[in-house]
């Protein structure tokens, strides 16, 4: 199965040893190993705690989605909102990026529309 397989490669991605993650979740190292192995199903209650162990998604865990949303990471992202590296990219900048709009590319023409109507604003609001 491929979830065992991807809560292994997380769990070793993460120079987690079997026996740590175990004893966080409250179950034997053999019994996470037989998950790992496809040997025991995963319940929602594990799935929870390994969950918040990998700082993983139970859906990217579970295979159902290759990429993990895990929005609560506390460790790496302190402050919610945080501005990001990418905060402060010039606008004449912006057509060296791809720029996405609920989820489809924008194409060269549409990104450049996009910019010029930022640069128009920013220029009626300077007055």
């Amino acid at each position: 199965m491929e979830n065992q397989n991807r809560i292994r490669e997380v769990r070793k991605s993460l120079k987690l040893s079997g026996p740590e993650v175990a004893a966080k979740v409250g179950i034997s190292t053999t019994y996470l190993y037989d998950i790992e192995k496809g040997r025991r199903g995963l319940n929602a209650e594990i799935a929870s705690k390994l969950s918040d162990i990998f700082e993983a998604t139970t859906d990217y865990l579970l295979c159902k989605t290759d990429v993990n949303l895990y929005s609560q990471n506390t460790k790496n992202n302190p402050e919610p909102h945080e501005e990001s590296e990418l905060s402060e990219i010039p606008i004449e900048k912006l057509n060296q990026y791809k720029l996405v709009y609920k989820g489809h590319e924008l194409s060269a023409d549409e990104a450049e529309d996009i910019i010029q109507l930022l640069e128009a604003a920013l220029k009626r609001w300077k007055k």
